[in-house]
């Protein structure tokens, strides 16, 4: 009797081990396609892009401020000093007047009252924070990318994807960029692109522009350009003559407070083109 019951003790045991063990491989498994989903989300274009950008060390940062004058047709449109959150979530503007336009992160206010009317605060907030950190933003939600080709640059030719976003994604959803890659460094070497701000995608699409970034500095150990020269493009030649230049000096990473970025004493509103 005593056999009988230790034998049937034992099988309990015996199966209970194979069923844990079942159980333990079932979910190894479950892992592993969760893993390869992941992967498969992230180009091994922009994959390389931010992996020669250090994104992982940048987004470790907090905020990151720089000097930046833009100019177009030897006209200054923006000058002055950008802090941004290294997420892109809020940013803030201090023009050479002393005046200051800052997005919290879900409204824009200026506290000058010719930036509250004028459709390129809006523009100058959101555009150039975007320039210097798109590297970091190709995996944004919301984006969608097209398959990689090869395209001409210059004198060459450099593999590009292009970048457009689904519906409701910032002030102009329906803009688009091709991305260029340096095929030796895979550094983002400039973007071609459409500007529907204030005139709609027809009128932007007959006067595609591209931004060829140059001069790259390391800072912290990660790589900004210094200088983007502006250019007429078109998809046969690339780009073309320039028409702008924007610089960008004193780069660093900061620490801000959220109340840095909150709306300033006696700032206004800027709404959203159309309101």
């Amino acid at each position: 009797m005593k056999k009988i019951l230790l034998i049937w003790v034992l099988a309990i045991a015996i199966t209970s081990c194979k069923e844990a063990q079942k159980e333990i491989e079932i979910t190894k498994e479950t892992t592993k396609v969760t893993d390869v989903i992941d992967l498969e989300s992230i180009s091994e274009f922009t994959a390389a892009i931010e992996m020669a950008h250090k994104k992982d060390a940048f987004l470790d940062k907090d905020a990151v401020q720089y000097d930046f004058s833009v100019a177009f047709g030897g006209n200054t449109i923006f000058e002055g000093v950008i802090t941004q959150e290294t997420d892109g979530s809020m940013i803030h503007m201090v023009k050479n007047d002393g005046s200051v336009i800052v997005f919290d992160g879900d409204k824009v206010f200026a506290s000058n009252e010719a930036d509250l009317t004028n459709p390129m605060t809006r523009f100058h907030i959101f555009t150039w924070p975007y320039f210097f950190s798109m590297p970091y933003k190709l995996n944004d939600g919301g984006t969608i990318w097209q398959d990689e080709k090869a395209m001409t640059w210059g004198d060459t030719t450099f593999p590009t994807a292009r970048l457009s976003f689904e519906n409701g994604v910032g002030d102009t959803s329906e803009d688009w960029y091709e991305v260029y890659k340096n095929p030796e460094t895979n550094v983002l070497a400039g973007v071609a692109y459409i500007v529907s701000y204030g005139k709609g995608v027809e009128a932007a699409e007959k006067e595609p522009h591209a931004a060829k970034y140059n001069e790259l500095t390391m800072v912290d150990g990660v790589p900004f350009a210094t200088n983007w020269s502006f250019h007429n493009w078109n998809p046969q030649d690339g780009y073309t003559n320039q028409i702008g230049l924007a610089t960008i000096k004193n780069i660093q990473f900061v620490n801000k407070e959220d109340s840095f970025y909150a709306q300033p004493d006696g700032a206004g509103e800027v709404a959203m083109p159309g309101e």
